[in-house]
This record gives structure tokens, C-alpha cells and sequence, in this order.
């Protein structure tokens, strides 16, 4: 595969794109690759999944426990960045030029963009991005999360880009992006299509997916992630004179992320729950009677999700009731 010298410059990002990051805290870009890249890197993928110890089950950690994700598997190409002598490295095709060229050209063109307004981001553009490719091969699922929980995590963008040329309405896996206080929006995982969001400001989830699926994301870091005035809800920071000031304010601070499972408590929980006993039908894993988590894990789970819910409820009651009031008045519009 010829590298492109500039290979950025392919990629369908556009200042509008960033003006709706800002405006939104995401935005949808469809023909983000060009069609003989995509194509390529999905059969690359291909390729690597179909060789043993490629792809690892995917975990998430909730409660102190990592727990599986069923029928979602996944390969960390941050892992090889500079490796050029092993044989992983030597058999990944298109996603070699993915670590070594487009996905640190991606990171520059994006903060280029992000300079034309007023550099907002603060991207980090002398760390290389992370990438994983991931794969669901049906009945998987994601609970609803933020992709940067909190410190020592230094993501600033999420870029996922989807693999799937022959999805169609019905088939699932759509990405359900949730703004704080805000109407959610279901974005369909098309081929080619790009979905950029702000890590640790977008609350978001995936939807079961009915058919195989196939994405990868770049996570770029940023320079001023995680600060303390976007970890530390202090009583100096709840001096509110209005709750619509209130509501302002977390839904463009990174402190959302501190009350926002109280606020969304019963859909973080069916979300979970959905997430943790997965969706029959995918081709790996899972026991004889398609469970991946015993009866008695599941309420440990519920246990876990309703004790971290009530320690931030008992500290901020009138805020969380009046905020969950808000999220089902917009939610019923």
C-alpha cells in the first residue's frame, strides 16, 4: 500500500465539522475515509481477527471488578506504535499507516482546525493517539460512559469511524450520544461514517448490535485534561443563584461526570445490566445457556450502581432531583 504523503489531507474534516464539535460537544462526518482506505482497513482487520491472539475480549471496570463485554473484541495498535520487527507489526497492513502516518496527520489537521476558532481543545499533538480497532460479532453492547472518567486518563477527542459497508436499518450498533441535559441522538454506524465528541464531556453508549460490527477510534489526548476545577466539586463551585445556572454550567464542565449517574441513574442501570448479560446470537463466548454473569454477580452490580448513586444523592438532593426532572421533561419532547 503506497503511503500518501499527506495522508490528512484525504480525510473529509472540515471547519464546519469543528464548529459543530463546539457548538454540540460532537459531530457526525460522513466520507471521512476515502473508500479504497476503508475498504482496505476492513479487510486488513479481517485478516488480523481471523488469526488467533489478535483480538482480546473487551473489559470495562465498574465497582473495582473488570467485567466483560459479550461478543466485543478488540486490538490495541497503541501497543505496537514503534515496533517494526515482530510479526504482529509485519502483518498489519493498512493499520501500520494508520499508527505511523494517518492517525497522528488526523491529530494535526485537528488541532489546525481547532486553532482557526481558539484552540479550545488543547490538544496534546507530541503524544501519538491511541487506537483500537474493535469488533462485535453480534449481541454486543455498551452501557452508557464517558470515555475519560476522570484522572489520570488524558483523553480530550474521541474519533470513532465506522467499518460496516453493508449495514442497514435494523441491524443495530448505533452510537446513542447524550449531552448533559440535552436530547440524545442516535447515529447509525455507517460505513465510512465518523462520529467526533468531546471524551469527558459526552455521556454515550451503543445500542445491542444484531449484526457483525466493525469500528475503530483514535483517542487524542489533550494538554489541560483533568485539571482540578474539572475533578473537584467543591461547595466554593455549587454557588449557584439559579438552578438554570446550574444546569449551565455541568452541562459545559467536566463535572457532569461527577453527578451524572445519579442523574441518569435508571439508564446507566438497564444499560449495564443489558451490557453485562448480552444479547444472544454473537459466534463467541458465553456459557452453555448464553449467560455471561451469574444471578449473583448481577445483584452485586445492581448493589454497586444504587450504593454510588445514593452517596452522591445524599450530598445533593434538591440538585438531583431538579436536574432528573429536566432530563425527562426534554427526553418526553
Amino acid at each position: 500500500m503506497t503511503t500518501n504523503p499527506n495522508p490528512s489531507a484525504d480525510l473529509g474534516l472540515t471547519p464546519d465539522a469543528i464548529a459543530q464539535l463546539r457548538n454540540n460537544s460532537f459531530t457526525v462526518v460522513d466520507d471521512f475515509l476515502p473508500l479504497d482506505l476503508a475498504n482496505q482497513l476492513l479487510s486488513d482487520a479481517d485478516r488480523l481477527n481471523s488469526k488467533n491472539g489478535h483480538f482480546k475480549q473487551h473489559y470495562f471496570q465498574f465497582g473495582g471488578a473488570a467485567l466483560a463485554k459479550p461478543f466485543v473484541y478488540e486490538m490495541d495498535l497503541s501497543a505496537l506504535d514503534g515496533r517494526k520487527d515482530d510479526a504482529i507489526s509485519r502483518d498489519l497492513g493498512s493499520w501500520k499507516d494508520m499508527i505511523d502516518n494517518i492517525g497522528p496527520s488526523f491529530v494535526k489537521k485537528v488541532d489546525d482546525l481547532d486553532k482557526q476558532f481558539d484552540a479550545s481543545l488543547s490538544l496534546d499533538v507530541n503524544a501519538p493517539p491511541a487506537i483500537k480497532i474493535q469488533l462485535n460479532t453480534g449481541g454486543g453492547s455498551f452501557p452508557w460512559h464517558y470515555d475519560n472518567p476522570g484522572p489520570p486518563n488524558m483523553r480530550a477527542l474521541t474519533c470513532v469511524v465506522y467499518l460496516n459497508p453493508h449495514w442497514k436499518d435494523g441491524d443495530g450498533g448505533e452510537i446513542v450520544l447524550w449531552p448533559f441535559l440535552s436530547r440524545s441522538t442516535k447515529v447509525s454506524p455507517l460505513h465510512r461514517r465518523a462520529v467526533l465528541f468531546y471524551s469527558d464531556r459526552v455521556l454515550h453508549r451503543v445500542l445491542p448490535s444484531n449484526k457483525r460490527r466493525v469500528c475503530f477510534t483514535i483517542w487524542i489526548p489533550g494538554t489541560n485534561v483533568n485539571c482540578k476545577k474539572d475533578v473537584a466539586l467543591s461547595k466554593d463551585v455549587l454557588q449557584f443563584t439559579s438552578y438554570d445556572q446550574a444546569a449551565q454550567f455541568f452541562a459545559q464542565s467536566p463535572l457532569q461526570r461527577v453527578i451524572s449517574r445519579a442523574v441518569y441513574s435508571e439508564e446507566y442501570l438497564e444499560s449495564l445490566l443489558e451490557c453485562i448479560e448480552g444479547a444472544r446470537g454473537g459466534d463467541r463466548g458465553g456459557g452453555e445457556d448464553g449467560a455471561w454473569v451469574s444471578s449473583a454477580e448481577k445483584e452485586r452490580v445492581v448493589q454497586q450502581h444504587n450504593a454510588s448513586v445514593m452517596s452522591i444523592v445524599s450530598k445533593l438532593r434538591p440538585l438531583i432531583d431538579e436536574f432528573r426532572e429536566r432530563k425527562d421533561c426534554i427526553s418526553s419532547i
